[in-house]
């Protein structure tokens, strides 16, 4: 299993420290859709809402390159791996 963000995970993959998670998300500026370029943050919540920290890239390779040597301290959580425990449980 792959333990850090790459551009082909970054869309389920992030890092948690207690409280706080680091993850890349997507987003675009009206002047750069004109040229085919998006944007990439490197961001940081406490929870699932309130945001400490935002940084802004235009490559996504850049912006996986960041948040790997940040916060590689911190827990890998792969969202998209298979969960354990039973799948057959009405519970779940």
């Amino acid at each position: 299993m792959q333990s850090i963000v790459s551009p082909q995970n970054w869309t389920a993959c992030r890092y948690e420290q207690g409280p706080f998670r680091a993850f890349i998300s997507f987003g675009a500026d009206p002047a750069l859709i004109e040229k085919n370029q998006y944007l990439y943050f490197v961001t940081v919540t406490e929870g699932e809402e309130r945001e400490i920290h935002q940084e802004e890239f235009t490559s996504l390779s850049e912006a996986c390159k960041t948040l790997n040597m940040r916060y590689k301290s911190w827990t890998f959580v792969d969202q998209a791996a298979p969960k354990s425990g039973c799948s057959t449980c009405v519970a779940h």
